[in-house]
């Protein structure tokens, strides 16, 4: 990974994976983890299925910033339930 990423987006992506990371190990929401286990027995690699999470997380973040609305975990988990 070294060199792919400039020294900002490195942060932030390791931003992202502790987030995914986080809600895995803390079990909430309960649906992050429940989609890791899913997409793991899929056979994806760990690496591949963090950053599968990492972007819906990444794109409900911008969705809350955009709109100006609170986070909505519904919708997260919804998109969650999503991923193949």
């Amino acid at each position: 990974m070294k060199g792919k990423y400039s020294k900002e987006n490195t942060a932030l992506h390791q931003a992202i994976h502790e987030a995914v990371e986080n809600q895995i190990k803390e079990n909430n929401p309960k649906e992050t983890k429940i989609t890791f286990e899913r997409l793991m027995n899929l056979g994806y690699n760990r690496h591949e299925v963090i950053h599968k999470i990492g972007a819906v997380v990444v794109d409900k973040i911008y969705d809350a910033m955009k709109q100006k609305k609170p986070y909505n975990e519904n919708r997260f988990t919804a998109r969650l339930k999503r991923l193949k």
